[in-house]
């Protein structure tokens, strides 16, 4: 009965949120407004009709086979990490890449009901984002999706793929609420599904349970499991032994112009720092560790700690009361080298959980690339890692070359 009751209070709230939001919380509050809801619509629109490849519209002609369809964990424009990186790796190769919006929906300016049709709006050249609206915008690590709000996504993307003519496709899924319409788009169109398993689930606190035990069967149904993190890959094999034959390891990875940038262009405008500066880029959430940076900080009150990224946790913000400890905000991934150009030593201080335990950090590859291999520091450093990372030169080519290969041999089946 509770849980009747419970669902049925859900639905309601799901049911007025979208014109709460919209007509009075955003209009009191514009600044609790998320930013890439409005970032999102700043890139050129593309008209879901018949391809047309002699338009100059950010597609390359004749394209290479197969397209990518992204079902991602996280929103394109909030943070730049792995599913990112990966769509911009294939796009690098000529391949066409399709990144769902997961707010499906909350992004866009007015509710369902005065604007329902999907959007695509492109990103990079060869990467396309595409935006699907279900009426009650849900929170996509809140719940699973229903039957109805699976069959609109799946109706949106036929029409995209007959508008974009395509034929030959791979479906990378990095989050276990898109199961069921990956699972349909293999049933209509033998699409391959391959999961891109690169966190531990259950290490969040905000997804919620339902989607968490919908990762075994996302494990069952994928054609091809990848693995960031040999942690991962062990723990996973070990509980599901049918794994160790469809299961592949690619870490993490560097954006390749971080090797190619001179000393030069790396410190930026940031020029020569006489000072010394600790610093850490990445989410300030709970699993940060903030009783060793405040030991750290005072114990050195003459350097400089700038802490970059999003504040999730607010317990970190205590910080703040140490006159040598910088909040910088979220800063765009263009823009971080300049500031680790400056950074005397780059850390990674994460506590010790599930979560943590299972992580590949793409800021440690970064923080190498910048000219910094053995000057950071981090508690899960040497597990997080594996071998050679420190050697960015090993680094360089590595996830695309393997993750491509299996790709093909996976799609030439299909």
């Amino acid at each position: 009965m509770k849980t009747v009751f419970r669902k049925a209070l859900e639905r309601g709230k799901e049911t007025i949120r979208p014109y709460y939001l919209r007509w009075l919380y955003f209009p009191l509050f514009p600044n609790l407004r998320p930013v890439h809801f409005q970032d999102c619509w700043r890139y050129p629109s593309q008209t879901i009709a018949p391809a047309d490849h002699t338009r100059d519209d950010g597609r390359l002609s004749p394209r290479r086979s197969p397209a990518l369809l992204f079902f991602p964990m996280t929103d394109w424009h909030t943070r730049i990490q792995r599913t990112q990186h990966l769509a911009r790796t294939f796009a690098s190769l000529g391949h066409q890449c399709f990144y769902l919006n997961p707010h499906l929906g909350r992004e866009f300016p007015n509710p369902y009901f005065f604007s329902n049709s999907p959007k695509l709006h492109i990103l990079e050249p060869l990467i396309a984002e595409l935006h699907i609206h279900l009426p009650f915008e849900p929170v996509f690590h809140d719940r699973l999706l229903t039957s109805h709000e699976n069959t609109i996504i799946l109706n949106a993307l036929k029409v995209l793929f007959e508008a974009e003519e395509t034929t030959s496709l791979v479906q990378i899924v990095s989050f276990p609420v898109w199961s069921v319409a990956a699972q349909k788009l293999r049933e209509q169109f033998g699409f391959p599904i391959v999961y891109d398993c690169h966190d531990v689930l259950s290490g969040f606190r905000k997804i919620s349970r339902e989607i968490v035990e919908k990762e075994q069967e996302l494990f069952e149904i994928s054609d091809l499991v990848v693995f960031s993190s040999q942690e991962l890959l062990n723990e996973n094999v070990a509980q599901y032994p049918y794994l160790k034959n469809k299961s592949i390891l690619v870490r993490n990875a560097v954006d390749e112009s971080w090797l190619r940038r001179s000393e030069a262009d790396r410190k930026g405008s940031a020029g020569h720092v006489s000072e010394i500066i600790v610093g850490y880029i990445g989410a300030l959430d709970f699993w940060f560790d903030i009783e060793a940076v405040e030991k750290a900080a005072r114990a050195h009150p003459n350097w400089k700690f700038l802490l970059i990224g999003r504040v999730e946790d607010r317990r970190i913000l205590r910080l703040s009361k140490l006159p040598n400890i910088v909040f910088v905000g979220e800063v765009p991934h263009s823009e971080l080298h300049k500031y680790m150009s400056m950074f005397r030593v780059a850390l990674i201080p994460f506590l010790r959980n599930d979560l943590t335990i299972g992580t590949n950090p793409i800021k440690l590859y970064e923080y190498c690339a910048s000219g910094k291999p053995d000057r950071f520091f981090s508690t899960l450093a040497a597990r997080a890692s594996g071998s050679g990372v420190s050697r960015t030169s090993e680094m360089k080519g590595t996830r695309r070359s393997r993750l491509s290969k299996r790709l093909r041999r996976r799609s030439s089946g299909y």
